[in-house]
């Protein structure tokens, strides 16, 4: 069974309904899904901080259907190796999506997303929706 691991665009877009994550979701629905520790905290920090309480319910009751991958101390190591090669490529680091990638590659687990960054990243499977 593959892994999926649902990266922050993906989240936001299937809550917000756009096509394309939907058709995404159809495909992968029976797979393990999964996402990180950090999507879920970006997830939630919005609705969260503005009061969007609706938001915040729905965003709780999806990622409770999920595996959450936590960031460990090997997600630490993979992440500084991740930023470190990204530098000395002269490449622009967003480190949440590096903590993201982290811990997928940790996990062996295929990364959904719409962030065309990601392809940057060695050792990190991406699938693109």
């Amino acid at each position: 069974m593959q892994r999926y691991c649902l990266e922050t665009s993906f989240v936001i877009d299937f809550l917000r309904e756009k096509g394309n994550a939907i058709e995404k979701y159809k495909v992968i629905k029976e797979q393990k899904l999964e996402t990180t520790s950090v999507v879920a905290w970006e997830i939630l920090r919005g609705p969260k901080l503005y009061g969007r309480v609706k938001e915040y319910n729905e965003a709780i009751k999806f990622l409770e259907r999920l595996n959450i991958l936590p960031f460990t101390l090997t997600s630490s190591r993979i992440a500084s190796e991740i930023e470190l090669d990204l530098k000395e490529k002269g490449r622009g680091v967003n480190l949440i999506d590096v903590l993201i990638a982290a811990t997928a590659i940790e996990n062996n687990s295929k990364l959904v997303t719409r962030d065309e960054g990601y392809m940057n990243i060695e050792g990190l499977e991406v699938e693109f929706y």
